[in-house]
């Protein structure tokens, strides 16, 4: 009887503990701090998906009750809550190296805090998304994520047509065998058709060059060139007071707004560096100008860098390029 007594305390204690015991923890933060926490975790990720002895949930930390600036205390909803125990869930279940779909899981977990940190306003690395998005593209090349597709009309018309440009060159073949003139024949219109191409190529490009002169020769100042020399002028402001970041932050806009006023896209602000990049025709001379003038901003401006004067002159000098072309 006496024992039996003891148990119920004991279980009435455990009970009174378990109701007594807080829940998950919310910590008020702004959207800085949210976003930094954002930028801890996803660090966290990385070394999970380099070490299994890294995936410790307790990490995480607590959860996160955002309060949205700008928003007085009348609005709706002027904050949300942000629970991170499915991450901790993902973080458990990738301390086994050798868990099925444990790249998996924390390529997603990785994809899901990248755009997380893009509606916080927080652009994620882009290097750190390239990797996520190879190892996701090697998870999915596994031999259980190929499906087998049927061809398209298409495929099928191009192989159709492939197969009688075979059969047409056969039938050529054996006529040449039977008529031994019509190989030098073939060959000389080959050649006067590749002169009179070239021809025409060189007569259009110099017809270009001459409108090119004329045009620039009664061209007058755009307001996108005007735009563009501006931030120039402020590029070299900053470089003078040795602001090497904001120099090189103004070269970079001087040569979008000056693309942008070519008509090589649509004005849109919304647009990341290297979609800028992605609108030029791959390969060309402008391509690869604003690719380089790209990376060095993207280096310097979203890497958090220093940067110095040799920065700012390759800065200028692909500039300089990109207006003369």
């Amino acid at each position: 009887m006496g024992s039996l007594s003891r148990y119920k305390l004991y279980l009435a204690a455990v009970l009174m503990a378990a109701l007594a015991a807080p829940a998950a923890a919310l910590r008020p933060s702004s959207m800085a701090e949210y976003a930094a926490h954002l930028q801890n975790l996803r660090s966290l990720v990385e070394k999970c998906e380099a070490m299994a002895a890294a995936c410790d949930p307790a990490q995480v930390g607590d959860d996160d009750q955002v309060k949205l600036d700008g928003l007085g205390a009348g609005a709706n909803a002027n904050q949300f809550d942000a629970v991170y125990d499915w991450l901790r869930d993902a973080l458990k279940a990738a301390r086994d190296p050798k868990a099925t779909g444990r790249d998996a899981n924390l390529a997603a977990a990785a994809v899901r805090l990248d755009n997380a940190l893009r509606e916080a306003g927080t652009r994620p690395g882009e290097g750190r998304f390239a990797d996520a998005r190879k190892k996701a593209d090697a998870i999915l090349s596994h031999p259980e994520f190929v499906t087998a597709n049927d061809q398209s009309i298409w495929e099928k018309i191009i192989a159709r047509f492939f197969l009688w440009l075979d059969s047409l060159f056969s039938h050529v073949a054996s006529f040449g065998r039977r008529s031994p003139w019509i190989g030098p024949l073939i060959e000389w219109a080959l050649i006067s058709l590749a002169l009179a191409g070239v021809t025409l190529w060189v007569m259009r490009t110099l017809q270009r060059q001459r409108l090119a002169v004329q045009a620039e020769a009664s061209r007058k100042i755009e307001p996108w060139d005007e735009a563009s020399r501006n931030w120039r002028n402020l590029a070299e402001e900053r470089a003078a007071r040795q602001e090497w970041r904001e120099a090189i932050h103004c070269l970079y806009w001087a040569s979008i707004v000056m693309l942008e006023g070519r008509r090589f896209w649509s004005s849109n602000r919304s647009r990341t560096p290297r979609e800028y990049v992605a609108l030029l025709e791959p390969g060309s001379r402008r391509w690869s100008l604003l690719r380089e003038q790209t990376r060095g901003f993207e280096r310097i401006w979203y890497g958090l860098n220093p940067g110095d004067a040799s920065d700012y002159r390759s800065a200028l000098e692909v500039h300089e390029q990109l207006r003369s072309e």
